[in-house]
Parts: structure tokens; C-alpha cells; sequence
């Protein structure tokens, strides 16, 4: 046995199934006999392959394994190796690395990989020795899976998979607990006169919306998501859902200023942008946070943080708290209002109206994907997430994520629709995604908010620099033919202008069995940031 077929006995073991790339020259020692039970995504670049593998590895809950090119692979996926370790995404990265027996001499294509990938990673190492490779493998497996889990990246020298090995040995591991100390959350939120749960993309990514509704339920309080929010931590169409903390001190403080506790879950505390001066809790307001990330926890303002299994700590609040009773809020005048405002904005196809109209046919089961940008702020408002439902975002900001992620989505959970909401300029970050769609048969719908600009660029200036965000450089995009470019990938596409045909195309391409791509011209008119 040879330390190439070693590896295929692994991941065999570890249940894996897919490996995304771009392959190299230094990658075809390892790929020249690549069994047939795993199937190779190919990727036309290699930030491509990586959010294909976040998404895959978010909606199946299995780690996901990627296979990069030296240091110009590997430098073209930075940027999504940051997301994937912002949406703690379980990776196993692993890159070719020239010949060992001439690195000394810097041949072609060489650097210093490890320092590259050490920032955007959980842990970055290259093998030093052959027979360690199936270790390595094993270990990163392990590193990724743990919470707070994350990517984690392995260099392999291209010399190494000829040598001989041993079989690969799996290693059990069992991740810590239900967090120590939760009696005190009982006693806060027993005494507290009006609690708030703000629940984080952590929640999801455990599945444990369940607990977070049961917990919810038995205090009868508000329920927020982070700002920020990467996944859904609870249903949208909830009637104790009281929508997304903006990441802004003034709005967060004046959100927050009603309640007298707030007890933080699977979140950090807080994630703000842009910068105001100010504390991160109104006075007099108590916060907790249970957290599966120490460093999370060490660095939160707040009064009490625990570690642990989320799952395990929110079942146990949940059977634990006294129940509260309470009557569910109506939302009939908020809806009205949303009614209201998308008929308004019919007629300019405007951004309420567009949203409005894809929530009226959006399946309950879907699955959603928002790179939208300046329009996600109403994406969640007016497209409500029931709990049979999911929704997943960036979780560093970055663009480019959306589109792969929705495919990788797509691949993991093939019965469910998939929907990527997402921004004309988002879009060119990644948009030979169609073509791996295409391959792959993931029937995603891409549905193109296109505004012709960097929108929420404008926003910006218009809330920081007012008066400016008509007239900035480098912010507008015409005469992009998404249609073209979609169908020379080999996906549907068409260009809706009006909103009958947004009407009629919109049902027709939630049914469609193949990549759908829809370029909706919506009204450009720049949105308020907040």
C-alpha cells in the first residue's frame, strides 16, 4: 500500500465523497487513481471549489474536502478560506507542494504555504515526512469537525504519494459538554421582568433551532438574530421573531434598550461595522453568552460566558426554565405594511415589490442563499424563513460566496429548492459557477437583484459622505449581458424587466430541473444604509 491509496481508504472511512478543486501539476500524483466512488467537482477556479465545499459542508454537517494548486491555487482562494472561517465551515484543505528533493532551490511555483494559509485557516501545517500524510488527514478531519469548527489546511509534497504506507488508523473524539454553571441563565432569566434571546449563526450550524424555539416559547420573549447572522437560528416566520440586530452601536443600543436581560447564544457579542463610539449594552441591561468559541467568550462584555455544546445547553434551558405565560404578538399590520410597500413599488420593479412577489412562491422547504447586499436588510424582512426552511449568508462580507455555496448547498441536499438571492456585482466575482452547476445538475435558481452598480457602496456615501453617492468613480456596472454569459455556461437565463414577466417566469424557474439564472432590473434608486 502506497500513501496515495492509504488516503483513498480514509476518506472511504470518513464517508467522503466529494473532493472540489482545480487540479495542478502537483496534484496529479494524488489524482492519477482516484476511485470512482468519489467524484471530483471541478472548479474553473479555485475560490470556486472552496464555498462549493462551505456550502456542502454547512448543509450536510460532514467535513469537506478541497484540493488546491501550489501558492497561486491556494492565493486565489484566500479570500473564501477567510469566509469559510467566518461561516465555520468543517474544511480539510489540502495543496500540492513541490518536490521535496529540489525545494531548497525555490523551483517554480513554490512558497511558503503554510504562512499563506495561516490567517484564513484554523490551523495550517505541511507533512514533513510521507507516512505522516494519512495522520495529517485524520487530524485535520478532527480540527475542522471541533467546535468552533473551521478550515484547516495540510501542504503535501507531490513526492510523497508513491512511498509505502501503513492503513490508515481512525481516532474517536468526543467534544466537550454541556457548558458548566447554566444555573445562573435560569435564575437571570427568571427574574428578569423583559428577557431577549439573540441567537447566532451557531445555533444553526449545530441544528438546534428546535431547543432555540422551545426556550423561546417557555419565556415567551423576543427573539433576534445576531447581526451578521451567517445561518437561520430561528424561524423567520415566528411570531416571537423580532427580526436582525443591525451591526450599528446607535440602532443595536436602541434595540436593545427595552429589555432588561439579553442572554446571547451561538454568536459573538457583537459583531459591529461600520465603527461608532459607545458601549456595546445600554445601561442597566445584564447580557450572558453560551458559546462553543473560548475566544469568543473571553472577549465578550458581558456579565457571565459559558462554553460548550449549544444543542445540549439550549435543550436543557428549554426543560429547565418556568414557563412564562404569555400572547403571541400579531403580525397582521407589519404584513399589511409589507403588502403596502411592495405594491407601491411594483410599477419601478422596485426591490420591496421583487422580494414580495419571490416570497408569495418561495416553497416552504427552500433553501435560500443571500449575497443580495444593499437588498439584504429587506431580503430578510420580506422573504419570512419557516422552520422547515434554512437560510445561509457570508459570514465575512466578502463577495463571491454565494454562488458556489448554492450549488454546494444544492449537492448536499438535492430534494430541497435552492434560491441564491444575489447582486449584479456579486455575481461577476463567480460567475463560472454556472458552468460547475451545469456539471454537477444542481438545479439552483440564481436570482439577480440588478441594480447596474455597487449599490450599497452608495449607501455608504450617502449615510457618511452625503450628497457624494451619485457622483463616485468605480461604482456603476452597465451593459453586463448576464444572459449571455449564463447561457454560454449552458444555464437557463433570461432578463425580466417587468413585473408580469417576473410574475410569470418566477414559478416557472422555482420548477425548473436545471441551473436557472433570472437578471431582474430592478430600480437603481440607492437605499438607505440602516
Amino acid at each position: 500500500m502506497n500513501i496515495r491509496e492509504a488516503t483513498f481508504q480514509w476518506m472511504e472511512a470518513r464517508g467522503i465523497r466529494y473532493l472540489f478543486g482545480n487540479p495542478g501539476s502537483t496534484e496529479l500524483p494524488f489524482l492519477v487513481e482516484l476511485p470512482d466512488r468519489v467524484r471530483y467537482v471541478l472548479a474553473l477556479q479555485e475560490s470556486i471549489a472552496v464555498a462549493m465545499a462551505d456550502g456542502y459542508a454547512q448543509a450536510s454537517g460532514r467535513a469537506a474536502l478541497v484540493n488546491l494548486h501550489v501558492a497561486p491555487g491556494l492565493g486565489n482562494a484566500m479570500g473564501l478560506l477567510y469566509t469559510a472561517l467566518k461561516n465555520r465551515s468543517p474544511l480539510i484543505v489540502t495543496c500540492g507542494q513541490q518536490d521535496t528533493r529540489h525545494l531548497f532551490h525555490e523551483p517554480l511555483l513554490t512558497a511558503d504555504l503554510v504562512g499563506m494559509a495561516r490567517p484564513v485557516t484554523k490551523y495550517s501545517y505541511e507533512v514533513v515526512q510521507p507516512a505522516d500524510v494519512p495522520d495529517a488527514l485524520e487530524q485535520a478531519y478532527h480540527l475542522a469537525m471541533t467546535p468552533p469548527r473551521g478550515p484547516v489546511f495540510i501542504s503535501i509534497p507531490m513526492n510523497f504519494w508513491d512511498a509505502p504506507a501503513e492503513p490508515p488508523h481512525l481516532r474517536e473524539l468526543h467534544p466537550p459538554g454541556m457548558p458548566h454553571g447554566l444555573e445562573r441563565v435560569i435564575d437571570a432569566l427568571t427574574t428578569a421582568q423583559k428577557p431577549a434571546l439573540v441567537l447566532g449563526a451557531g445555533v444553526g450550524g449545530v441544528n438546534a433551532v428546535s431547543e432555540a424555539v422551545a426556550l423561546a416559547e417557555k419565556l415567551g420573549c423576543a427573539v433576534y438574530h445576531a447581526p451578521i447572522n451567517a445561518r437561520l437560528a430561528f424561524p423567520t416566520d415566528h411570531p416571537l421573531y423580532e427580526g436582525m440586530l443591525l451591526p450599528a452601536v446607535p440602532r443595536l443600543l436602541q434595540t436593545l434598550s427595552q429589555y432588561d436581560f439579553v442572554l446571547v447564544i451561538g454568536a459573538p457579542l457583537f459583531l459591529l461595522y461600520p465603527y461608532f463610539p459607545g458601549a456595546l449594552l445600554p445601561p442597566g441591561v445584564r447580557a450572558m453568552l453560551i458559546t462553543d468559541d473560548p475566544l469568543e467568550a473571553s472577549r465578550a462584555p458581558a456579565e457571565a460566558a459559558f462554553v460548550g455544546d449549544l444543542k445540549a445547553a439550549l435543550g436543557w434551558l428549554a426543560a429547565q426554565v418556568p414557563a412564562r405565560a404569555y400572547t403571541p404578538p400579531s403580525r397582521a399590520v407589519e404584513e399589511a405594511r409589507r403588502r403596502s410597500e411592495a405594491t407601491r413599488a411594483r410599477s419601478q420593479m422596485g426591490t420591496f415589490y421583487v422580494l414580495y412577489t419571490l416570497a408569495r412562491y418561495l416553497p416552504r422547504n427552500a433553501v435560500v442563499v443571500d449575497e443580495a447586499v444593499s437588498a439584504s436588510l429587506c431580503l430578510r424582512e420580506y422573504v419570512r424563513i419557516p422552520a422547515s426552511g434554512d437560510y445561509y449568508t457570508s459570514g465575512s462580507g466578502g463577495l463571491g460566496w454565494a454562488m458556489p455555496a448554492a450549488v454546494g448547498i444544492k449537492m448536499a441536499q438535492p430534494e430541497r429548492p435552492v434560491v441564491c438571492v444575489i447582486g449584479d456585482g456579486s455575481v461577476m466575482y463567480s460567475v463560472q459557477t454556472l458552468w460547475s452547476a451545469v456539471q454537477e445538475n444542481a438545479s439552483v435558481l440564481f436570482l439577480v437583484l440588478n441594480n447596474r452598480a455597487y449599490n450599497i457602496l452608495k449607501s455608504f456615501a450617502k449615510a457618511f459622505y452625503p450628497g457624494t453617492e451619485l457622483r463616485l468613480q468605480g461604482m456603476d456596472m452597465p451593459h453586463l449581458d448576464l444572459v449571455a454569459l449564463a447561457q454560454g455556461m449552458g444555464a437557463s437565463a433570461e432578463r425580466i424587466e417587468t413585473p408580469d414577466a417576473l410574475e410569470e417566469a418566477l414559478p416557472r424557474a422555482l420548477q425548473a430541473n436545471r441551473p436557472t439564472l433570472l437578471d431582474v432590473c430592478i430600480d437603481p434608486t440607492v437605499p438607505n444604509l440602516f
